[in-house]
């Protein structure tokens, strides 16, 4: 029975494929070297800055960063599935795709979910027929009155359930469906008699579907004062609301061309948002913003604008969904509904060019966030600016570019009248709570500490120089697994580049660095991998800047295990737990006299990363 696609396949099949051919498609390439280069097609841009290699079948844009492999070109720019990537790449080989054969169970499993879908898609041929019949007169009504036109409707799916006790439950059951599958998908429950009950009646349904377009859940509102006024599908084993993104197979073209998601909370918002021409928008279905919501945008986008109800609670979903998506690495902006509309409402009122020119303003997380700290406390007051800027730290902590940071901390200290020095010493104090940080202490040096060991700087050239060592050298592997493994990665994205990289090596598989590629899920984790194999060659000197880098690695590592000692040995102290805290102390020592020993080792040799 047919299954995944072998990988040994799919490593030869971009091995016969020249990524150049595949991408003259869709962007105008002209040589230059050995490689070929053109504008970017993810971003906009005059001077060419997006790479092709021919010889490492891989691309890379050195102004947005976005790279990979001729299957992840295909998927981030054709829109193409994984699966279609490889069946696309295939057909242009001449060669058949073949299958792995699955075990029975995964089988069984395989073939149960293709059924699932399939209920649902009969469920969405129900409701629509039934919007369109006399039954659904009200239904059509309660759209039209909205705004929407049947395009639209017919473009979300839209339908209407009923007001019946299992009109839909008795059409499956026409349709050979089992009364368990109907059970299992939450379209229906079993009532005190034995006999299904319809979980949406009389409700406008709104299908809710994945990023490949398929049925995996629905929406349902009320048309009448019945409560609750919104309904959606249980969990099932198709559907997770915390999950899932409204809107997203639709909209994630948009996202990739305009570079930027447009996040919403209801159904109706991100249908009018689509119907006046915003088609990057989505929405949360009606739930909390979660970190899975963030990893599914990342996919498309590290973009996003928030653009929640004006009210008290969209202004709060909005702090909390920007405090999620910035751990996760999002750029994020909140735009503000003028006069407390909702963005249905406004849209309505003032069409594309009005909505858009509110995202065009919308502020940045920093710069909202100042705004409302600055509405909270009284900047006129020393007790007030220590409020504001505590509030502040953490998310300039989190600010990936030094650029961007050092503009944040300017507006701070113009709105609040404090000097750009104290906000840094500020942010250091942060930093020695929280241990490592993205923020160098390379900025506003005339306060910066005195470094001892290495520099930040230093450090992340020894992790990029490992990984591309690794990836050339395979059979170093071994012996960097003993001396730290992934503790020698801070880095988070080299950290997992090197997992992945050192548990297929374990596993038997002999991948190249261009075939890894393919095993990398988020998308910047792929950019900095394509960055290391565009790297030069590893040079012939190899041994002495591995043995430097070993160095560096390990006394950054311990830097930042002192860190979280420190920390804890704090706490253990307020709590009065002595004995913990002298538990620690002991250890800290043993860290602090190693690291010691190594920083003077790398001083008399002389730091070749340095």
């Amino acid at each position: 029975m047919p299954g995944q696609i072998p990988q040994d396949f799919i490593d030869d099949l971009r091995s016969r494929v020249d990524i150049v051919d595949v991408i003259k498609d869709y962007v105008p390439l002209k040589k230059q070297g050995q490689n070929y280069k053109g504008l970017c097609p993810f971003h906009s841009e005059k001077t060419p800055s997006f790479v092709v290699s021919p010889h490492k079948q891989i691309y890379h844009c050195f102004g947005c960063g976005k790279g990979g492999n001729v299957f992840t070109f295909l998927m981030d720019k054709g829109g193409f599935t994984f699966v279609d990537a490889v069946a696309h790449v295939a057909k242009l080989c001449g060669v058949a795709v073949p299958q792995e054969e699955l075990t029975p169970e995964k089988a069984k499993q395989k073939s149960l979910r293709e059924k699932y879908f399939h209920i649902n898609k009969l469920a969405v041929v129900f409701f629509q027929e039934r919007l369109d019949s006399r039954q659904g007169k009200a239904a059509g009504l309660y759209l039209a009155k909205r705004g929407l036109g049947k395009e639209i409707i017919a473009k979300f799916a839209l339908g209407y359930a009923p007001n019946a006790w299992d009109e839909l439950g008795r059409y499956l059951l026409s349709k050979e469906i089992t009364e368990e599958e109907i059970i299992t998908l939450g379209l229906a429950t079993k009532g005190q008699s034995g006999k299904l009950i319809d979980r949406f009646r009389n409700r406008v349904i709104f299908p809710i579907f994945d990023d490949r377009n398929r049925v995996i859940g629905f929406g349902g509102r009320v048309l009448d004062d019945s409560q609750p006024k919104y309904l959606n599908s249980p969990e099932t084993p198709l559907f997770n609301k915390g999950r899932q993104l409204y809107g997203l197979n639709l909209a994630k073209a948009a996202i990739r061309d305009e570079e930027k998601a447009i996040l919403m909370e209801g159904y109706m918002d991100v249908i009018a948002a689509h119907q006046h021409g915003i088609g990057q928008a989505v929405g949360t279905l009606g739930t909390a913003l979660t970190a899975e919501h963030g990893k599914l945008l990342m996919r498309y986008t590290y973009n996003v604008v928030l653009c929640f109800d004006a009210d008290a609670a969209g202004q709060e979903a909005s702090l909390r969904g920007m405090d999620i998506l910035r751990q996760l690495g999002l750029r994020v902006a909140v735009m503000t509904i003028p006069d407390g509309k909702d963005p249905d409402e406004f849209l309505r009122r003032n069409g594309q060019e009005g909505f858009s020119q509110l995202v065009k303003q919308a502020p940045s997380l920093v710069e909202y966030k100042l705004a409302k700290q600055m509405e909270k406390y009284n900047k006129n007051t020393v007790a007030g600016k220590v409020q504001i800027l505590q509030a502040l730290i953490p998310d300039l902590y989190q600010v990936q570019s030094p650029v961007e940071r050092h503009g944040f901390i300017e507006l701070i200290a113009q709105r609040l009248s404090l000097s750009e020095t104290v906000i840094y010493a500020e942010m250091r104090k942060f930093q020695t709570k929280t241990g490592p940080t993205r923020f160098s202490k390379h900025e506003h040096e005339e306060t910066a500490p005195v470094p001892s060991g290495p520099s930040l700087n230093a450090a992340v050239k020894g992790q990029r120089f490992l990984l591309k060592l690794l990836l050339e050298k395979p059979e170093m592997l071994p012996e960097v697994e003993e001396a730290g493994g992934k503790e020698l990665f801070t880095d988070q994205f080299y950290q997992e580049i090197y997992q992945i990289y050192y548990l297929l090596r374990r596993s038997g598989h002999n991948i190249k660095a261009e075939d890894l590629i393919t095993h990398i899920e988020k998308e910047e984790t792929r950019q900095k991998l394509t960055e290391i194999i565009l790297d030069d060659e590893v040079p012939a000197d190899w041994a002495r800047i591995y043995k430097d880098c070993l160095l560096t690695l390990q006394i950054d590592w311990l830097k930042q295990k002192i860190a979280e000692k420190n920390a804890l040995m704090i706490e253990y102290e307020k709590s009065g737990n002595v004995t913990k805290s002298l538990e620690i102390l002991a250890e800290l020592q043993k860290m602090i006299q190693k690291r010691q020993s190594l920083v003077s080792t790398l001083v008399k040799v002389g730091n070749s990363l340095e």
